[in-house]
């Protein structure tokens, strides 16, 4: 690792143990983990948490940051890795498999001037405006109602219902 990756992880680790969190985690122990070391390492934060030894909310935001953290580094390395030839089988390093894959194909049906596809595609839109509209209604009722004709439309059941977080990493 570069010394200025090293000093950025040191700073890290620094800052984070100020806020006493509790929580602190070397980094060269991820890089020569397996799957199994990792998972028994998360259960392990989680059962803390339960048993009141860390504070949900600041494992929460610490992960949540290291989350950010981590994507950003994915999200703009793995092009320079993509960019390198990887011989043909892979590459396998640290208990990780790097494969070249190919994307899947997507196709613009809309170029190739077909009356039927046209007219097919036209109708799924119009219809699934029509259900949106539908939809709406029937998430407004709150009991049953009799229609012109004597159908009984319920209003529709609830799936899902449930409070949930959001975070804002500033």
């Amino acid at each position: 690792m570069s010394k200025t990756g090293e000093q950025v992880i040191d700073v890290m680790n620094e800052e984070l143990s100020k806020e006493q969190t509790g929580l602190s985690f070397e980094l060269d122990n991820i890089m020569a983990s397996n799957k199994a070391f990792r998972t028994t390492l998360a259960q392990s934060v989680v059962q803390d948490v339960r048993d009141g030894s860390l504070d949900a909310t600041q494992v929460l935001i610490y992960a949540s940051k290291a989350d950010e953290f981590f994507k950003s580094i994915i999200d703009n390395v793995r092009p320079i890795v993509a960019g390198k030839q990887i011989q043909k089988g892979g590459l396998s390093l640290y208990d990780t498999e790097i494969l070249e894959k190919k994307n899947p194909d997507k196709y613009d049906f809309t170029v190739c001037e077909d009356s039927e596809w046209d007219k097919l595609s036209a109708t799924i839109k119009d219809a699934s405006a029509k259900i949106k509209v539908r939809e709406t209604f029937l998430k407004s009722l709150t009991s049953p109602m009799a229609t012109m004709d004597g159908e009984i439309i319920n209003p529709p059941s609830v799936t899902v219902n449930g409070m949930t977080i959001a975070i804002t990493l500033k």
